[in-house]
């Protein structure tokens, strides 16, 4: 038996019910995910959403850029019990206190296994550390993506624009294109968030379900 989720009614509430992952996907059954971005400053100073580049092998999505860690909350957890993504994924082991709620997402989408039906609980972290030195999980994650704050803006404008990709010690540059973003993850609410999270404001909710 895989990984086990709770099941959600319409309202987002537990119905009692947990099953594994991959029937939750099958059957389009509503449940629950952690999404945390991390956004930093460079050496010289320039603000960056970092995004990841998910593994070849995902059996969805394989390839794409996506939030910078991600997972499923299993049966019984609460939202910041998925805080395990960052240091699985990223070897991240953030304070708690440090992340910023931006709210909760609700999501459906169609998907090769059937119809994705999840409650995003997301969240926004401000660390520093470079790139270089994040400890990747290669089976879910293949590189990490630097995206300015200022090529952001023109990524959702114009559809591309200049990053630095992170893989096998190397920073190499990089154009990324909107159309390799998965769909429908709030990147440009993300984008603001992270400007006045990095400039000292105070970051409220941005999603409301």
């Amino acid at each position: 038996m895989g990984e086990l989720v709770d099941v959600l009614d319409a309202r987002g509430d537990r119905t009692g019910l947990a099953v594994p992952k991959e029937e939750a996907h099958r059957r389009g059954l509503w449940h629950r995910c952690f999404h945390c971005w991390v956004c930093g400053r460079d050496a010289a100073g320039e603000p960056y959403l970092l995004l990841q580049r998910r593994a070849a092998g995902k059996d969805t999505w394989p390839g794409y850029l996506d939030v910078t860690a991600a997972g499923h909350l299993r049966s019984g957890e609460e939202p910041l019990d998925g805080l395990r993504e960052l240091e699985e994924e990223l070897g991240l082991r953030p304070d708690p206190s440090r992340l910023i709620p931006l709210g909760t997402r609700r999501i459906e989408q169609e998907i090769p296994q059937g119809c994705d039906r999840e409650l995003h609980y997301v969240f926004l972290l401000v660390d520093h550390t470079p790139p270089l030195r994040f400890r990747l999980q290669r089976e879910e994650v293949a590189s990490l993506v630097a995206l300015s704050l200022s090529e952001a803006g023109r990524l959702l404008r114009e559809g591309e624009a200049r990053a630095v990709e992170y893989a096998d010690g190397r920073a190499t540059p990089a154009r990324v294109r909107l159309a390799e973003l998965v769909p429908d993850k709030g990147v440009g609410e993300v984008v603001a968030a992270a400007r006045r999270a990095l400039g000292g404001e105070r970051v409220g909710r941005i999603f409301l379900f």
